[in-house]
């Protein structure tokens, strides 16, 4: 399972990822070491917005990620119907009634185009049976 991160640790996990030294990020960013430090701590101080905006901009991810406002480190600002989704699935999907990381879990997975092909598939089939089974109904009533 998922746990959303606390500010400090995404702060604390992007450092590492770049595999910076407290001392070597304090140098490329012009915040103080100490400051930074601070910000890594559960007793952290309150960050400044300029922190923020240099620690993301620096990062490469939103200040929002940074906030905890979202999980998604990039700020993707695009018309929905990009994605191709009608009203009635932005909805079901805004709900709270699907669970959303598992959804996204999924698609990510590397068989998952393999399923939704084999899904297709089943679909299609099951639906030209019924219709099959339906015209033959029809036909078996018409001759009556």
């Amino acid at each position: 399972m998922k746990c959303k991160l606390s500010i400090q640790e995404k702060l604390k996990d992007l450092r590492i990822e770049k595999g910076l030294s407290l001392q070597e990020l304090s140098e490329q960013t012009g915040i103080s070491r100490a400051a930074l430090g601070n910000y890594e701590t559960d007793e952290y101080k309150e960050i400044t917005h300029k922190a923020i905006i240099t620690l993301a901009n620096f990062y490469g991810v939103s200040a929002d990620y940074l906030l905890g406002l979202t999980e998604n480190r990039d700020h993707h600002q695009f018309p929905v119907d990009e994605l191709g989704l009608d009203d009635d699935t932005v909805e079901l999907l805004k709900s709270g009634k699907l669970n959303v990381r598992l959804i996204c879990e999924m698609i990510k997975h590397p068989e998952f185009l393999n399923f939704l092909s084999d899904m297709e598939i089943y679909v299609d089939n099951l639906a030209g049976m019924q219709f099959r089974n339906l015209n033959k109904m029809i036909e078996q009533i018409r001759i009556r």
